[in-house]
């Protein structure tokens, strides 16, 4: 299916002026980043990176089992490039500073019962594909999902990947967003239950061929023990014989949360287990706030711990994260202290990031500004 910009533009205005049955709605982000990695110094242009973004999103109610779902999302550097900073967050055009817009999100979910087909364009969530959310611009999937709750508290979900985004693959290049085809697709089966009390258990068996020739298998259960004290697993493998285990304690309560994790990634594979199609991160309790991929490396044994508080004007957080990398002397220490808080209607946080790494290509402290503008009309 092709779409042009005048179409699209054109079906979201008449859609929404002459039915009370569409929403639409967005964001507008300025993203900035610098470091003091190699010879550079904070705040010099050589060393700092920025972007703007606008995501429009509309969604239209066909009836009462389809709707139409559509999402464009532009990126721009402002010409930042020539003044500020040398690099961005997301890459765009061939040259990766060109300014872009693509469509993010276009598909038909359909309802028939307890079933829900979603079809085309879409975010995903899953273990190992899935949207990440911390970009100033979000990856997405093509895909065929299909979600069925016959099951009380079950949800069984079966999806056919076909093609993604995200810097990891390529850049946002064009009106289709960048979008890379996955061989001969990702193909996932996963449940999610609630059956047994407290309890969140989930199981995903994904299968890829071509490109991404893989069996890889995630389980994962998270638990309620007690007023405010929460417990976790996870194990994944692959059909290389590749091993990764975690585990997480939790506590939240109030305006408070902290929690300590471990894993452990067992050196007979030569595969992770981060996001498929994105731009590196994992669903790992361990993972990095910042340099991901280090917890899910063969062989590579993670401790991480966080805590956060809530001031209600302001909220304050903590990560730490260290990764003895085993064989591949790689390792990587990460202390992230983090601010959050709302400026005259702009969502504003702050980061500061301590990387202490073998690899002097992340090894130094960096600072980032994100600001994001929601609206809805």
């Amino acid at each position: 299916m092709k779409f042009s910009k005048l179409s699209l533009i054109t079906l979201l205005a008449i859609s929404s002026a002459y039915s009370a049955d569409s929403t639409i709605s967005g964001d507008v982000k300025v993203f900035y980043g610098t470091d003091d990695i190699r010879e550079h110094d904070i705040f010099d242009k050589g060393a700092s990176y920025g972007d703007a973004s606008i995501s429009i999103d509309y969604s239209k109610k066909i009836n009462d089992n389809l709707s139409l779902n559509a999402g464009i999302t532009g990126i721009s550097t402002l010409g930042l490039e020539n003044t500020l900073v040398s690099s961005v967050w997301a890459g765009a055009g061939k040259t990766g500073v060109e300014d872009t817009a693509w469509l993010d999100v276009a598909n038909l979910t359909a309802k028939f019962d307890k079933t829900t087909a979603i079809i085309g364009r879409q975010k995903l969530d899953t273990p190992l594909a899935f949207t990440e959310t911390w970009n100033i611009v979000e990856n997405t999937f093509d895909a065929f999902t299909f979600i069925n709750a016959d099951i009380p508290k079950t949800q069984i979900i079966a999806s056919a990947v076909t093609r993604a985004n995200g810097n990891a693959i390529s850049n946002f290049t064009n009106l289709q967003g960048g979008m890379t085809d996955l061989g001969d697709g990702i193909y996932t089966a996963g449940l999610v239950t609630k059956l047994i009390p407290q309890t969140t258990l989930q199981a995903w068996y994904y299968e890829g061929n071509g490109l991404l020739n893989t069996k890889k298998t995630w389980v994962q259960a998270d638990a309620n023990v007690v007023d405010g004290v929460s417990v976790g697993a996870q194990f994944a493998n692959d059909d290389k014989d590749a091993q990764f285990m975690a585990g997480k304690i939790g506590f939240d309560k109030d305006n408070f949360s902290a929690y300590v994790a471990f894993s452990q990634a067992d050196d007979k594979g030569k595969v992770d287990f981060t996001n498929f199609g994105g731009f590196g991160g994992s669903k790992a309790y361990t993972e990095a706030w910042w340099n991901f991929g280090y917890v899910t490396r063969p062989d590579a044994t993670t401790v991480a711990g966080g805590a956060s508080y809530d001031l209600g004007s302001i909220k304050f957080g903590a990560q730490y994260t260290t990764v003895d990398s085993g064989a591949l002397n790689d390792d990587m220490d990460e202390l992230t202290i983090t601010a959050d808080t709302k400026i005259k209607g702009i969502d504003t946080s702050f980061a500061f990031i301590n990387t202490t790494a073998d690899d002097k290509d992340f090894d130094g402290n960096t600072v980032q500004a994100y600001l994001t503008v929601p609206f809805s009309l």
